[in-house]
Formats: C-alpha cells, structure tokens, sequence
C-alpha cells in the first residue's frame, strides 16, 4: 500500500498514542551482523567476529514472534524517501564482509524463517568463482554431514550470483579493500614476531598480498613480511588521504635487522629503542618519513574502492548495486560525496555518528544501524537473544527499553567482562 508522507506521519503518530509502551514515532531498526558459525574445529584463530549458529536461530525465532517483516535496503530508502510505508513492524538485517557462513548457514536459516537480508561485499576478499558450496539445506536433506561442511572464509562469484538471483540475501557492495592506511609520518613501531595480528599485522600482510586476503585466516604469518619494518599511525583507507612511506626508510630499517640476525634481533630487550634511532637518524638526515597522498591520487583511489566494488558487483550478479556499507565506519566528507557520486542511493552512517532506528524524516541517503553484538557472554543463547530484542525495539522506538540497557551498562563497568585471549590479538 502506497501512501504521501503526510498520511504515513500521521499514521505513526497515531500508533505512538495507542500504545503506552511507545512514545516515539516507530522506526525501522537495521541490525548489523557479521559472520554466523560456532565454534567448532577447524576454526582459524584470527576468525574471532561471530554469532553462533542457534544464536542466530534464536534472533530469527524472536523476529517472527514478534511478528516482524523483513525489508530490502531499497524498500527501506522508498520509505525514507516518502514513496511508500512498510509493515508496522519492519527491520532490515544486514551482514558485513560477505563470509562463507552467510552462504552456508545465514541464507538456509533465513529461508527457512521467511525473511530475508542484505550482505555486503568487499570484493577484494571474494574467493574466485569455483562451484557453490554445500550449505544447512543439504544437510537438513541428508545429502551431507555438518562437520563436512566448510565454514571459514569469503563467498565466491557464484555463491554471490546465486544469493542475488534467490532474492535471500541482497548483495550489495563493502567498498573493495577494506584495510588500513598510514595516516601520519608518525613511526608507531616495527613489525618483530609478537605484533599483534588484529592490530597492526593483518592490514599490513592484505596490502602486501591483496590477492591472497580471501584466504588470510589461514595464511597469514608474521615471517611473510620483512623484519623492521616500519608501522605508523593507521586509519582506515576511507577515512582521508593516506600517508606514503619513504622507500628508503623502509631499506634502511630492514637491513640494519637483517644485518643483527634478523628474527634473532628481536631477541634483545633494546631492539625497539635502537630502531626508533635509527628513524631518528634519518629524520635529522633531512629526509621524511612519509609523504601525504595527492589530492588526485586519492580521488583515484576513492574511484577504486567505491564504484570498483559496485561495477565488480553488478558484473557477478547482473542486478544494480545502489548500497554502500564503510568498512568499520572508516568514511570522511569526500567518501561520502564520491559514493553519490559514482551512482549509490545511500550509504551506512558510521555508530559514532548516529544511533536508533530509520524514521520517516529522516535522509534517505543515510542507513542507521545498531549492533548484533550481545550484551552479555557465555554460551547460553537466551541472554543474547533477549539483549537482542532489546537492542531492536529500542531502535524501533520504545524507549523504555534504555532502562534496562542502561542498567546492564552500569552493571558491566561495575564488573567488567574479561575478554577471551583470541580477540587480543
């Protein structure tokens, strides 16, 4: 039923007085997911950002108790946009980084609910176009065992071809290389053997080996890259122009390591203090450090990331591709205007800068999304499915709901939550 913004306003003003429980105006959450896998052998220890298998379950049971309709992103802007008003209640799911499991167990579990969602892809990480992988339904049919299945990874073309033509799963695009960039001339520290892989250690090993990130949880290692070298101040590629470090630098920290017994080196208590003089060094020998990117040369790689990743997508797919999602919320002004620029309707707006649901009013050309992420720990699926519902009305519009995340909030900083080795790393 399509109706003008007007009638869908007063339609939503009307529901806020009928119900005490809501006093503003009901929104469409957009929920935030990521990969969905348990953990189970096999598994990477890089691969740390997941949603169980009856987790996720569980959030769909709670959905379709509550009687909500799943939207695409573009039905959600036509409502934004004023052209037509959703399902009393809507929410719109989306997946980040376009993993495996998505395809394995986020798609079967999806159709099996009635709903449908939206993931998107940094093309860099698509894993070639070999034959579609077994997934849930074959194993719900008999045709195979779960632990045969393969679960840790990135889609491949034609998983990604077969998701957009079933309609499940919405492809849309991630930008391309989703990594970190120098942001400064400032030398943070070296690359030695306990760098920390989240860090500083994977962005570093994508950019050297970009053909090799769909396969990095289980080919990165720290001996790929030369001892010493020289890591600084990062941001994310989107948020600015980048810094370009001096080759020569580079050189020259690398083979005073190598010259001292190179993975031995670091074996001594001073390796870091003599490092750091040997950029001094240089720095007083006149010569920087690193040098900012052209204004030109960023434009160029805005092009690249943001209408490379639409093109490569609507080539796999054959379907538009008019969504952007920031990796990590990495974006800054002319990101943004490139992304209107090179044919997006709208893009994700970073949780920095906006909180809550999707309202009419609202720009049609900006996404708000909340966290999957639970609020409490462990592996009893209840509380996170109930910290999940919370998240999702509250984005919706009821704001009784801050009182008890408010509460949960307080009671964490009281007792903090230790966090597992893996994700320190």
């Amino acid at each position: 039923m399509h109706m003008d913004a007007g009638a869908a306003a007063g339609l939503h003003k009307k529901g806020s007085r009928a119900s005490f429980m809501r006093v503003s105006a009901p929104a469409v959450p957009v929920v935030m997911l990521h990969s969905v896998a348990d953990d189970r052998p096999g598994r990477p220890r890089n691969f740390i950002l997941y949603n169980g298998v009856r987790e996720f379950e569980s959030f769909l049971r709670y959905l379709r108790w509550r009687s909500y309709k799943t939207l695409t992103l573009k039905e959600l802007f036509d409502f934004l946009d004023g052209r037509a008003s959703p399902p009393s209640r809507s929410i719109v799911l989306t997946f980040d980084d376009g993993y495996l499991d998505n395809w394995v167990a986020v798609a079967p579990l999806l159709r099996r609910y009635g709903f449908t969602g939206t993931i998107f892809v940094p093309t860099d990480f698509i894993q070639g176009d070999g034959p579609s992988r077994p997934t849930l339904e074959d194993v719900w049919a008999g045709r195979i065992h779960e632990r045969e299945l393969a679960w840790f990874g990135y889609v491949n073309e034609a998983e990604i071809r077969a998701l957009a033509a079933s309609g499940t799963l919405d492809v849309q695009s991630h930008a391309r290389t989703h990594t970190w960039l120098p942001s400064s001339d400032e030398v943070l520290t070296f690359h030695h053997p306990n760098l920390s892989v989240r860090r500083y250690l994977r962005w570093m090993w994508w950019n050297r080996f970009p053909e090799r990130k769909p396969f990095w949880f289980q080919e990165i290692s720290h001996r790929d890259l030369p001892w010493g070298t020289p890591i600084f101040r990062n941001d994310l590629a989107l948020a600015g122009r980048a810094f370009l470090p001096n080759p020569e630098l580079v050189t020259r920290l690398v083979s005073h390591v190598e010259s001292k017994g190179g993975e031995l080196f670091f074996g001594s208590h001073a390796w870091h203090e003599e490092l750091s003089k040997e950029v001094e060094v240089f720095r007083r020998s006149g010569q920087p450090t690193a040098t900012v990117e052209s204004s030109a040369s960023f434009e160029q790689r805005l092009r690249n990331e943001i209408e490379g990743s639409r093109l490569r997508l609507e080539a796999i797919t054959g379907r538009p591709v008019q969504f952007l999602c920031w990796p990590n919320g990495g974006v800054c002004e002319d990101a943004f205007q490139a992304a209107r620029r090179f044919g997006y309707l709208a893009t994700t707006i970073p949780s920095r800068m906006a909180r809550g649901g999707n309202r009419l009013g609202d720009s049609a050309h900006q996404i708000r999304r909340i966290s999957s992420t639970p609020f409490f720990h462990g592996d009893a699926v209840w509380p996170k499915t109930l910290s999940f519902g919370m998240q999702v009305e509250r984005a919706r519009g009821n704001v009784w709901m801050n009182v008890p995340i408010k509460l949960i909030w307080a009671y964490r900083r009281l007792v903090p939550v230790r966090r597992p080795v893996e994700a320190e790393i």
